[in-house]
């Protein structure tokens, strides 16, 4: 996935909703034009089967684009085949039965002296579950909480993501029948319960831009921010980014 004759750089990993990705970032001298195409032979080129080329989506604007597909490697191509696939992703979830995933997103540099682009690729070799990365019903989505702060009561996690061999992450709850003021206050008594300090000018202070409402704290040298915003159906969605020095 890395882009021919851009300077290397180390793939990461990342863990999303249970999910175990691969990605990496380049700022490649290339134009937007080249870098979309060249991932779009990637995935739909003269070797590419059938499902392949199906699968390929890809879009592009006056300064960005996307191509995102899947791979099926060395797998056999026939009907029959990609029909068992399509069985055991119905039974299992498992996206990997169809083939690897693959997704990359371009956008032009401005003010660059000669034409860059900066490219994020990720992907995925490893089995993951669609149907778990993808909450269903009242129920979380894969992958964990912020250890050490609490969730609210009737909260449904909706996003985990954490860099692997990193102690930041942030995660994404929808808490029904309670307004972002609500949750701020909450979290200004459990954090302090927890001995985390509050970080503020003045005592109580609220911290609110448009309909977004934060509180952060620090403990150590860990950092956490939540955020709140509250939507029409009278849910809140809650945000917490946790960070520490690696």
């Amino acid at each position: 996935m890395s882009y021919p004759g851009a300077p290397p750089e180390p793939a990461r990993l990342l863990r999303l909703n249970g999910g175990l990705f691969s990605f990496r970032t380049q700022t490649v001298e290339a134009s937007l034009d080249e870098v979309v195409l060249h991932y779009q032979l990637l995935c739909s080129g003269r070797h590419a089967g059938l499902f392949e080329r199906l699968s390929t989506q890809s879009a592009r604007g006056k300064d960005a684009g996307h191509v995102v597909c899947l791979d099926m490697g060395d797998a056999p191509r026939d009907l029959r085949s990609l029909a068992n696939g399509f069985v055991r992703f119905s039974e299992t979830g498992d996206i990997g039965a169809l083939g690897g995933l693959r997704y990359m997103r371009a956008r032009r540099v401005s003010g660059a002296p000669v034409e860059q682009t900066l490219v994020l690729t990720v992907w995925a070799d490893s089995p993951f579950n669609l149907f778990q990365m993808l909450p269903a019903d009242d129920a979380d989505a894969g992958g964990s909480d912020v250890p050490a702060v609490p969730r609210p009561r009737s909260s449904q996690r909706l996003l985990s993501a954490w860099e692997a061999g990193s102690p930041s992450g942030f995660v994404v709850y929808r808490v029904p029948n309670q307004s972002g003021a609500d949750l701020v206050s909450f979290y200004r008594d459990e954090l302090s319960a927890s001995g985390w300090t509050i970080i503020e000018r003045h005592p109580s202070e609220s911290i609110a831009i448009d309909d977004v409402r934060m509180i952060s704290a620090e403990r150590g040298k860990r950092m956490v921010t939540v955020l709140t915003r509250s939507t029409d159906a009278s849910d809140t969605v809650l945000s917490i980014l946790i960070s520490e020095p690696s």
